[in-house]
């Protein structure tokens, strides 16, 4: 999911993030390694970002989470990131990100 985010945010924004969430940086490039293996990392890294948001959601409930726990990471994650960069930059970094705030 972090990944999917960082393909559609500006490098700025994934500093801004970054910053905020310093060990995030060790899943990003662990979830880059993981998606860009098999069929689908292949094809997900090409789609438009509504495929590719769907892909990322098949990902995660492949992983056994359910829909209502994908939501409440996705809120969670961003209450604290609203707790620590503000609520008007982490409402445009959502912004940037199809169906994200859907999600949230």
């Amino acid at each position: 999911m972090l990944n999917f985010v960082s393909k559609n945010a500006s490098s700025d924004d994934m500093n801004t993030l970054m910053e905020a969430f310093p060990a995030a940086k060790n899943f990003l490039n662990a979830e880059e390694t993981r998606e860009n293996a098999g069929l689908l990392g292949g094809l997900a890294s090409r789609m438009s970002s509504s495929v590719g948001m769907l892909a990322a959601l098949n990902e995660l409930t492949s992983e056994g989470l359910s829909m209502a726990q994908i939501q409440a990471v996705a809120r969670e994650t961003i209450t604290l990131a609203k707790e620590r960069i503000g609520d008007e930059r982490v409402n445009e970094i959502v912004a940037k990100v199809p169906g994200l705030k859907q999600i949230a």
